[in-house]
């Protein structure tokens, strides 16, 4: 093979290869680039305004679903006698709180709803909450709005009485689904601890919930 020959071959060499890695680069920036699948959080395909609702947090001030508005928010129901669940709920989300980016931390808020209004007074609320994260927020409403509102999310709890008979003495079997409120307010999507499958749901919500803000633009 002449020079020629020689130059215009490596040519057409350096030419395919450079072709090649384009070609390699764009179907690896579409793969780094592409919507990660969430795992754990379902989004719901009708995004429905939360119902009017009047409650009071458990500092003693106003909440409406208003407040909803702005920021993202993560909701559980539950109740402060309640022995398991709710508890480690609440644990488990502080450790979300906490491992949360800070700029998605700072937009999104942890309500718990008490699905025990009766019982749950705001100085409970005021004890119980607080007592998990200083930053969550526990809110108080009537029996009738709790049913409205639980019934609107998709939530449904009912009381257990105790063999003892005392009318009192009762727990409260509860939905353990988390719910994702977005900030117009609209019931966004869920988390049902459950279905981590004895993964670690912390790291798995995090993971989950940060894929989602950053797929998701809201204004």
């Amino acid at each position: 093979m002449d020079m020629k020959k020689k130059i215009q071959a490596n040519a057409i060499a350096y030419f395919l290869v450079a072709i090649a890695a384009a070609v390699i680069g764009v179907f690896a920036y579409k793969f780094l680039m592409a919507p990660k699948p969430l795992q754990l959080i379902s989004t719901f395909p009708k995004l429905n305004p939360i119902v009017a609702f009047k409650a009071k947090n458990h500092d003693g001030k106003a909440f409406t679903e208003k407040d909803f508005i702005g920021k993202w928010s993560i909701v559980f129901f539950g109740f402060t006698t309640c022995p398991d669940i709710c508890p480690t709920t609440m644990m488990d989300m502080n450790q979300v709180q906490k491992g949360l980016a800070d700029k998605w931390q700072k937009d999104t808020q942890f309500v718990f709803i008490s699905v025990d209004p009766e019982r749950d007074t705001i100085e409970k609320l005021a004890n119980y909450v607080p007592a998990f994260n200083p930053e969550f927020i526990g809110l108080n409403m009537d029996l009738n709005q709790t049913r409205e509102v639980t019934k609107h999310l998709g939530v449904a709890f009912m009381k257990t009485p105790a063999h003892d008979n005392n009318p009192d003495n009762y727990m409260v079997d509860h939905t353990a689904r988390w719910f994702i409120v977005d900030p117009l307010g609209r019931r966004f999507g869920l988390i049902n601890p459950t279905d981590a499958l004895g993964q670690d749901l912390v790291s798995l919500v995090i993971e989950d919930y940060q894929n989602l803000r950053k797929q998701v633009k809201i204004n």
